[in-house]
């Protein structure tokens, strides 16, 4: 079984740090407005590729954001469920989010054979090769431009 682990800012959605918006969220399709008018975008195909995935890969999250924040924006656009494990935690220290994922995972009978990890910035990823060799990185916005063309890729690396 393949684990998907996604980071959110920049990724998912073109917010730089969505824990800076302030609930309530009001929410309206692919976006939303916090209570100071600010706004986050979900990016154009994250819904139709995270219903593609789900059933191809465990997918979990490592972000580095405060949970409480950014957890009612998953559940407002109705993402949360798709996740598996998820760490929204608020330390920049991904590579050990995706380990103690890993862990949890594997106390839960999952088995993983391999992890790939998608991230906007490649600031994380010294790190994680180091703790978990054999980890697999795609840059989001470099090695592919859009959701469509993460799907491709992901179907040519079986």
């Amino acid at each position: 079984m393949k684990l998907l682990v996604l980071d959110l800012d920049g990724t998912l959605w073109d917010h730089e740090d969505a824990s800076r918006l302030t609930p309530p969220y009001e929410f309206h399709d692919d976006y939303l407005i916090d209570s100071n008018g600010g706004e986050l975008h979900l990016f154009p195909g994250v819904r139709e590729f995270l219903e593609w995935a789900r059933d191809r890969f465990v997918l979990s999250i490592a972000s580095w954001n405060v949970e409480e924040r950014v957890r009612p924006i998953l559940e407002g656009f109705g993402l949360w469920d798709y996740f598996v494990s998820p760490k929204i935690e608020f330390h920049p220290h991904k590579a050990d989010m995706t380990r103690r994922t890993l862990e949890e995972m594997k106390s839960a009978g999952y088995e993983i054979d391999r992890v790939i990890y998608i991230d906007d910035r490649d600031i994380h990823l010294d790190e994680i090769k180091m703790e978990l060799p054999g980890v697999h990185f795609v840059h989001m916005w470099v090695d592919v431009k859009s959701f469509e063309e993460l799907r491709k890729l992901l179907e040519r690396m079986g």
